[in-house]
């Protein structure tokens, strides 16, 4: 999975868990100031978002920003005219899209950068609700002829260079760890079903019309990969190693490494290394694992 994403994902479910809710400043609410060059918007630093528990879009935008910038995200926005949506650039190649996305639907691409927008109006709802929100909201503008210019964040630092700010007291505490495991994988969960779902069926269909095959079984084991199933992964790849195919070997043995199933991973490689005593893979993982059991 990728691991822009994730993050993402974990930064947001945390915000939403720590109680920061988004509220209209009555001062200067969001739909009116961002769009009069007359009136001075006050937006609050990310501090005090924690601190308050609550801003309005464009503030709790900024804190989310900074916090996926913190971790080496880049980010930016898109003022919209009743929402602010952060843009999450995923570091991905337009080519590599089909890895992780069932399409370009739920994407956007800037410039050959890969971006997740989300929306911040609906933080409430979740990390996935609010990034499909954001995507029908931008359409629906664009559609509508309304401003969706992108702002990147390493930009606006050029005109407003970052500060740094002590608070002088504690924003808060942390919203606990396993709420924010279960919200996140929930999430994650979500995005799996959502965009490997339907690669895997139709996998899934043509292993049930064409009948089973080496090629098909290692495209299906290497959807299951992709979405972080794993025991799924296995039995596919343990069916195409037991009609001979060394990248299932090498596979599994891949899968045993990421487990910590050392011994296993060994048997795999050296399985497909008596079939093909060349193969760089089995070699390379035999060797990694082998430094694995002499620690």
């Amino acid at each position: 999975m990728n691991r822009n994403l994730q993050f993402a994902i974990y930064l947001y479910e945390g915000i939403r868990l720590a109680g920061v809710e988004c509220k209209e400043d009555n001062a200067t609410p969001y739909a009116e100031s961002h769009l009069d060059s007359e009136i001075l918007d006050y937006i609050q630093y990310p501090y005090q978002t924690l601190l308050y528990k609550s801003g309005d879009v464009d503030d709790v935008g900024v804190l989310f920003m900074t916090m996926l910038e913190s971790v080496g995200i880049d980010a930016g926005f898109i003022p919209l005219e009743n929402d602010f949506i952060v843009m999450i650039d995923l570091s991905m190649e337009e080519s590599g899209i089909s890895n992780s996305f069932d399409g370009k639907d739920r994407v956007i691409v800037m410039d050959g950068n890969v971006m997740i927008p989300v929306s911040m109006s609906t933080l409430r709802e979740g990390f996935v609700n609010s990034w499909y929100n954001a995507i029908e909201e931008i359409r629906t503008a664009a559609d509508n002829e309304e401003d969706v210019t992108y702002y990147a964040l390493s930009d606006a630092w050029t005109y407003y260079p970052p500060v740094s700010v002590s608070s002088g007291s504690n924003a808060g505490e942390k919203p606990l760890e396993a709420n924010l495991i279960s919200s996140a994988e929930t999430d994650m969960s979500r995005y799996i079903t959502t965009e490997f779902g339907p690669q895997i069926a139709a996998i899934q269909n043509q292993l049930a019309s064409k009948g089973i095959s080496v090629d098909l079984l290692n495209k299906l084991g290497l959807l299951y990969v992709r979405a972080g199933m794993y025991s799924s992964a296995i039995p596919v790849y343990e069916r195409s190693a037991a009609m001979g195919s060394v990248s299932a070997m090498n596979n599994l043995g891949n899968i045993a490494v990421i487990q910590r199933r050392f011994e296993e991973a060994k048997l795999w490689y050296e399985r497909a290394l008596s079939l093909e005593p060349k193969n760089s893979t089995a070699l390379r993982g035999l060797n990694r694992v082998l430094g694995q059991l002499e620690d």
